[in-house]
């Protein structure tokens, strides 16, 4: 085909596209902004290349729309991240063309590696951001690559931004020295000489050493030509001829190839591309304004507030988070308090061995950070945190269903992981109060780390005892049902005491905020006066709250009924927040239906 009747079918083809991402994630909600930096990149590849016979991967995933759109799913894209629809990442169960999940930061190049090591005959071809490649996962990859796999092609999106601002030196390094002028200039002459034609084999042969030397002292090009890499770039991600003349040029060297991609966040959407940290993952919005629906107050914005007022009372607060700075509540503390801020980065390991040197030494670290992502550091809680019994303080955010991200991001597995390790003491505050009285008292606690749990959930206000350390407490009084409802899970059980009532249940309820320890003078005082004990919880039955629960009144001689109602499923798809509940049956009339299949059950 001629070749500006394909670049301008690919500029037509670009534009389409931008606009069903667009309408879709203005419904739907998603990761907008990365999806608009790499339209043409992604075009780029599939026109290139030949999936799913080469395999193209994405790190992340979040930027795996177009890919979507490309590859057969056009018809369905309207349901992206909906209840049986569009996954929000790469899924090998969803598509040929996907060939390994995604979600989490830091796979893509050891993934693609073990891929193109066991198959030789076709092309691998990975896109990872300037944000992800900095990750240790990433690092460990590209060392061991060692110029290994001739059929491997590293494509590095750089839009010098993660979710937020990129940080930490080997980004700022990456970004600085990789688009240096001197380099980039020098490039573009030679380039140009070449082209014109105007020099002979030798001279050229020449220049290119002499390129290659400055290069190897001004770009990081050298870092990846160290690693055994075939550098090309840094090319324009928006620029068709250049990007499939160097794609090209990729796919018919042997590799394996680095190819350095420039790109902007939230290309061809005005909004997106003035505020890319909004736009990176955002809750449907208006098309024409790009607002969002004012929310109401999350657990997050109350964490984040309260660490505020405590930071201004204790100039020993520090506050850490790995590149969910908004995510996490924690974007005014920040502003506030830059010299006791750090963001990290996708670096969860050295972050959390990073607060456990503050403790050491008299600081009060809170660590800010996603429920699915402290799994990256289940090592260093155990070796550097629970064995010295440091005072480290984890607000687990998005703990339960988190809803639309799907499998890879539902923070159910927290509970269960954490009770397998000693000295950590689990937490889960039932409403804004409670969470407000934790923090007070995590400030001051220096007897060991405490993992404080928080839902994606709006905020509840309810009245009910103050928060005491190893104490739960009755929410409502009730007769021969006890329900002991962890964290989030007392909103979700006092909204369905008249639909109980209707069905001859009248529980007691207790809001379960201390998950470790547990109350053992209540389990003395009150088990043996119920005929049902039931306990709730919003995340993983096995191994969970209930489980403990049943080795503490075993180990107690306490033997009664008790029912463990929470998730049982192993991973949870994608969907609204609300919905799943309900499917799972946590919510509303069938989590009516749950308890009342409990009160009946025959033991």
């Amino acid at each position: 085909m001629d070749k500006k009747k394909l670049i301008d079918g690919l500029i037509i083809k670009s534009s389409e596209i931008r606009k069903i991402i667009i309408e879709t994630v203005s419904k739907n909600g998603g990761h907008i902004g990365p999806n608009l930096g790499v339209v043409e990149l992604t075009l780029a590849i599939h026109n290139i290349f030949n999936s799913p016979k080469d395999k193209i991967l994405f790190d992340v995933g979040h930027q795996s729309y177009v890919h979507k759109l490309l590859t057969g799913r056009e018809d369905r894209f309207s349901t992206l991240r909906q209840r049986h629809g569009i996954g929000p990442f790469t899924d090998r169960s969803e598509s040929i063309h996907d060939h390994f999940i995604s979600g989490h930061a830091g796979s893509a190049l050891s993934a693609g590696f073990g891929i193109a090591t066991a198959d030789k005959e076709n092309k691998v071809i990975i896109v990872i951001g300037d944000a992800s490649i900095a990750n240790g996962n990433s690092l460990e990859a590209l060392n061991n690559m060692d110029g290994r796999c001739e059929n491997l092609i590293v494509i590095l999106n750089d839009n010098e931004m993660s979710i937020g601002n990129n940080v930490g030196a080997l980004s700022k390094f990456f970004s600085r020295l990789m688009g240096s002028k001197l380099y980039l200039e020098l490039k573009n002459e030679i380039e140009g000489i070449v082209r014109r034609g105007k020099i002979g084999n030798r001279i050229a042969d020449i220049i290119g050493r002499v390129e290659h030397g400055v290069k190897t002292m001004v770009a990081p090009a050298s870092i990846s030509e160290s690693l055994g890499f075939k550098y090309i770039g840094p090319i324009d991600g928006h620029d068709f001829e250049e990007l499939l003349s160097a794609l090209e040029k990729a796919k018919n060297l042997k590799g394996p190839i680095f190819l350095h991609v420039k790109t902007h966040k939230g290309k061809g959407y005005t909004h997106a591309e003035k505020n890319p940290e909004k736009f990176h993952g955002i809750s449907p919005f208006n098309i024409e304004t790009g607002e969002t629906p004012k929310g109401k107050l999350s657990y997050s914005k109350i964490f984040g507030d309260k660490l505020i007022k405590l930071s201004e009372k204790n100039n020993d607060i520090y506050a850490l988070c790995c590149g969910m700075v908004k995510g996490t509540g924690l974007s005014d503390f920040f502003e506030k308090f830059e010299d006791r801020s750090y963001d990290m980065g996708i670096a969860e390991g050295h972050t959390v061995t990073f607060a456990g040197g503050l403790a050491t030494q008299g600081k009060v670290p809170y660590v800010a950070i996603y429920s699915t992502f402290l799994q990256h550091a289940y090592n260093q809680l155990i070796h550097d945190i629970s064995i010295q019994n440091l005072p480290v303080n984890f607000i687990l955010d998005r703990a339960g269903i988190v809803g639309e991200d799907g499998k890879t991001h539902q923070g159910i597995y927290d509970i269960p992981y954490l009770l397998t390790i000693p000295n950590i003491n689990i937490l889960a505050p039932t409403t804004k109060k409670e969470l407000e009285e934790i923090l007070e008292f995590s400030s001051t606690y220096k007897k060991g780390p405490l993992s404080i749990r928080i839902s994606k959930d709006n905020a509840w206000e309810y009245e009910s005892e103050s928060f005491e350390f190893g104490k739960w407490k009755e929410m409502k009084k009730g007769n021969d049902t006890l329900i002991l409802a962890v964290g989030s899970m007392a909103k979700e059980v006092i909204s369905i005491v008249e639909e109980l009532k209707n069905k001859g249940i009248t529980p007691t309820i207790v809001g379960v905020s201390n998950i470790r320890p547990l109350d053992e003078k209540y389990i003395e005082q009150n088990f043996k006066k119920y005929k049902n004990i039931i306990t709730l919880e919003e995340g993983r039955i096995k191994s969970g709250f209930g489980s403990f629960l049943l080795e503490m009144t075993n180990s107690m001689n306490i033997y009664k009924k008790i029912s463990r109602l929470g998730i049982e499923c192993n991973f949870i798809p994608h969907g609204k927040r609300g919905e799943l509940l309900e499917e799972f049956e946590l919510r509303g009339i069938p989590l009516v239906n749950n308890v009342e299949r409990c009160v009946n059950a025959k033991y």
